[in-house]
């Protein structure tokens, strides 16, 4: 396990070094361990933002309906509907379907901000962020984050007009207008159920990931041997990650109906696995350096 560490601690001084050497002020490479965070945060949201778009289940939700409900049918991520709500097909009133995103619906011919459902964002439970990859909580499609610039202009415009509104109205401004959203206080959850839990562990992904690298900086400013005891928690912290992301991102995203209790918990899977994973490292470790010592008392290796 000691060999991990080292690896991990020779990687990222090496990342250190080269930030050192480009940059033109001459960052000190403690520094340059902070940047790794934001590199983790991002390829995990990102990875998770698809996953949401294409493959996670979730309702159609198609808000306009010959029931007058939105549609009930699951589909595979949040970018998806039914069979019966793509774009260009005809519904059984012959009217053709229009298409829309899922934070979207028509109202008297314009099209408008849904009120009936809310989002889930990267990190927090309930948003009305409106960012790169999620509009108050729903992933954006990628042609909607490709063209974000026009949409980004379009929504400043409707800020500022509410704003001028308010102050028309009330004589003052209070930005908080600008993050409220639509969503009525009965409005349902419009995304998947079993976001809840995978927010969860999200947050506890980036925080072991964080203390890992936080816990290699200190052993490389007091200059602990890599291989010594002090290299198993950091070690163990990134397994630990690995395997709450594994357990309570990805498969708790598409799994069945939860066991009651705690061991049918992801916490409690991923647990398990992080120990065994840290376990079968660790005699991988000591049998492979037990055999690497015994190859190299053989007579061929001491030439």
């Amino acid at each position: 396990m000691g060999e991990i560490f080292d690896h991990l601690r020779r990687v990222l001084g090496l990342f250190a070094g080269v930030l050192e050497y480009l940059s033109p002020w001459g960052i000190p490479w403690p520094l340059t361990f902070a940047l790794v965070f934001p590199i983790i945060l991002t390829v995990l949201a990102v990875m998770v933002w698809w996953s949401r778009g294409k493959m996670w289940p979730v309702l159609c939700e198609y808000p306009r309906t010959t029931t007058g409900r939105p549609c009930r049918n699951r589909v595979f991520g949040e970018w998806q509907r039914c069979h019966h709500h793509r774009p260009g097909n005809r519904g059984r009133n012959r009217r053709e379907i229009r298409k829309l995103l899922r934070w979207q619906t028509i109202r008297r011919g314009d099209l408008v901000e849904r009120d009936d459902i809310f989002g889930r964002g990267f990190l927090r439970h309930r948003t009305q962020v409106r960012g790169l990859l999620y509009y108050r909580g729903f992933a954006r499609p990628p042609r909607n984050v490709a063209t974000i610039w026009r949409s980004w202009l379009g929504e400043r415009r409707e800020d500022i007009g509410k704003l001028i509104a308010q102050l028309r109205e009330q004589g003052r401004l209070n930005l908080r207008a600008l993050f409220a959203g639509p969503a009525s206080p009965s409005a349902q959850v419009g995304v998947a159920m079993r976001l809840t839990e995978v927010i969860w562990a999200t947050r506890l992904t980036l925080l072991l990931a964080l203390l890992g690298l936080i816990l290699v900086a200190f052993g490389e400013w007091r200059n602990y041997p890599p291989k010594g005891p002090f290299g198993y928690l950091p070690s163990f912290l990134f397994i630990a990650a690995w395997a709450v992301a594994r357990r309570g991102i990805w498969l708790e995203a598409t799994a069945g109906p939860q066991r009651p209790g705690w061991r049918g918990s992801w916490p409690w899977e991923a647990t398990g696995q992080a120990v065994r994973w840290f376990v079968s490292f660790l005699a991988i470790s000591v049998l492979f350096g037990q055999l690497l010592d015994h190859l190299e008392k053989f007579p061929f290796s001491q030439r």
